[in-house]
């Protein structure tokens, strides 16, 4: 891994900052090669540390949107160590409130969603229209430590996450005009390719 984000990554685990797990990264990566996306939508930039491993992989633009502005000027000073800023468009907000201006005439051939979990749905259903065919969502952490596909009793600060994962999940499994495969490693990921 570059030494800049392995510093970037140990920093973030200390301060206890939530990025990409290594299982995830590592499928995240192997997605964007296999894609080859020329225009990328993150939603939840935290640190820039994901943003920064899809510009690395790609030569795409990336649109990311973050509401924390401490953490967003964190990512922008971040890319511009690397020498990516130039590709990477940071959006200061809350997604719920700016993310249809941000893709407005827009579309994306990969879309990263690793925002609030208990948004997944509707911000996934803002974004499919403006998703290419054949492009593909990259959704992180769906299986939710387990809650979302076990019959346990769920604690009631986790219980409207889980709930909204599993809606979010059980759409885009029903939409005969998408493939999604969830990925068991890590947290869980979905991947959600357009046909």
């Amino acid at each position: 891994m570059n030494p800049i984000l392995s510093q970037v990554l140990a920093s973030a685990r200390d301060r206890h900052v939530p990025v990409i797990d290594d299982d995830s990264r590592e499928i995240l990566i192997r997605a964007v090669e296999e894609v080859k996306p020329r225009r990328i939508l993150e939603i939840g930039t935290a640190i820039g540390y994901s943003a920064s491993l899809m510009a690395l992989n790609s030569e795409a633009t990336i649109d990311t949107v973050e509401m924390d502005d401490t953490r967003r000027q964190e990512a922008i000073s971040l890319w511009k160590r690397l020498g990516i800023d130039d590709r990477i468009h940071a959006y200061l907000g809350n997604a719920d409130e700016i993310l249809e201006s941000v893709v407005e005439g827009k579309e994306y051939d990969f879309i990263f969603i690793d925002g609030p979990k208990s948004k997944y749905l509707s911000h996934f259903l803002i974004c499919l229209p403006h998703l290419s065919a054949g492009g593909v969502v990259f959704a992180d952490d769906v299986l939710y430590f387990g809650m979302v596909e076990g019959e346990e009793f769920i604690p009631h600060k986790h219980r409207t996450i889980v709930t909204n994962l599993r809606q979010f999940l059980a759409t885009v499994q029903a939409d005969e005009r998408l493939e999604c495969t969830i990925v068991r490693e890590g947290n869980g990921v979905a991947i959600i390719r357009k046909k």
